[in-house]
């Protein structure tokens, strides 16, 4: 009987250390996917932003160019403008005057057409500081929480470290002969061969134990396996399941 409640108590130790282990795999299963989905956040916000930008550098470029043109063409229009005192004929200066028209007609598209494009620059301009200050402060809140995410799968894993030594060190204390059908319950799960007894519930697999099992398992003085998960029913207080 001494021999079978020692198992328990180690069984006791062990199903924790499964739980804790459970629960930080957890961290690290879910964690990486919740990064995942921040990032592609973060990514699609800098990839508008940097849209924006490189339509309004397209704009930018335009620009010079335009003001490259207008400049050329300004400096075209004086020139012949230094030519009109030199005319001799009405043909000549009929020409000259349809030629200078000509200059002025470009000059004037090229002019409106820089006037659109400095309108739409502005207009891009203060989309782009609306949209960076709209997105500042959700950025900043995805950043602070994909740091949170990143620092429980660093404390999960030194946990699942430590709780993983733990349970090597307690194994050896329970028979060998309990110590089997632990382990092969734990291949079978995958979780735990241990489940504690609350509300008269296996925890492993929840369901309903009865009653009169629900007395023998409170004991803790037997091996008896949940009927329906084949785990070994233990019992301990909630309030116990920070201790070793």
């Amino acid at each position: 009987m001494e021999d079978v409640k020692e198992d328990i108590k180690h069984l006791i130790r062990l199903v924790k250390k499964d739980m804790a282990i459970k629960e930080n795999m957890a961290v690290l299963g879910r964690n990486p996917a919740r990064i995942e989905v921040i990032d592609r956040k973060l990514a699609e916000m800098d990839q508008q932003v940097k849209e924006k930008e490189q339509k309004l550098e397209e704009l930018e470029k335009e620009k010079r160019h335009l003001k490259g043109v207008i400049d050329s063409e300004l400096d075209k229009i004086r020139q012949k403008k230094i030519e009109e005192s030199k005319i001799a004929t009405n043909t000549a200066y009929r020409a000259w005057e349809h030629e200078l028209a000509y200059l002025q007609k470009n000059l004037d598209q090229h002019e409106e057409k820089m006037l659109f494009d400095l309108e739409k620059i502005d207009k891009i301009n203060e989309e782009l500081d609306k949209f960076r200050n709209e997105i500042e402060d959700e950025k900043r809140g995805l950043i602070e929480k994909k740091s949170e995410l990143e620092e429980e799968i660093r404390q999960s894993r030194e946990r699942l470290s430590i709780i993983e030594d733990e349970k090597l060190r307690v194994l050896p204390h329970i028979s060998e002969r309990v110590r089997k059908q632990y382990s092969r319950v734990l291949d079978a799960k995958g979780d735990s061969g241990v489940a504690n007894l609350k509300n008269e519930i296996c925890q492993g697999c929840f369901s309903k134990v009865p009653p009169q099992i629900c007395h023998e398992v409170k004991k803790n003085d037997k091996i008896i396996r949940c009927e329906n998960c084949g785990r070994i029913l233990v019992y301990y207080e909630a309030a116990e399941d920070g201790e070793e």
